[in-house]
């Protein structure tokens, strides 16, 4: 039997460095691996690289953290398609940090705006501040990876 969904949405601003950032509302209903996929796409990066979200907002840190399931096939960490953002018990100004690539280290600090008491069936930018850098600014980007 499938499980109800949670009625509630998420706002969250999601910076990637000064000057430039997104607003993005996404269900609670969504996991931290989807949630990976709705940065990436909101700034226009491919998600071809490993991932994990810090919930302390600690690059590294072991106290809090979710890893991508490919990056720790011995199951030493929490897998981020495991576990969906109503589980995290998310709070208006709580910050976690999102990083994406572990050779370059994009480092995307996201803080809870608010909560909102619907469900959003499609994840949506709200606001966006500011031209993303480019993810390869020497090999360009192949679209259907």
């Amino acid at each position: 039997m499938a499980k109800k969904r949670i009625k509630q949405s998420v706002v969250l601003s999601v910076s990637l460095q000064k000057g430039c950032y997104r607003h993005i509302q996404v269900s609670v209903n969504e996991t931290l691996d989807d949630l990976a996929d709705i940065i990436l796409w909101a700034f226009d990066f491919c998600n071809d690289h490993a991932h994990a979200f810090f919930m302390d907002n600690s690059a590294w840190s072991d106290a809090d953290c979710y890893y991508m399931a490919e990056v720790d096939e011995d199951e030493e960490y929490r897998h981020t398609c495991d576990v969906k953002l109503h589980e995290l018990a998310l709070e208006k100004d709580d910050r976690f940090l999102f990083v994406f690539d572990f050779g370059d280290d994009w480092e995307f600090q996201c803080r809870v705006l608010r909560l909102i008491d619907e469900d959003t069936k499609e994840s949506e930018i709200i606001k966006s501040v500011g031209g993303a850098p480019e993810q390869y600014p020497d090999y360009g980007c192949d679209e259907e990876e």
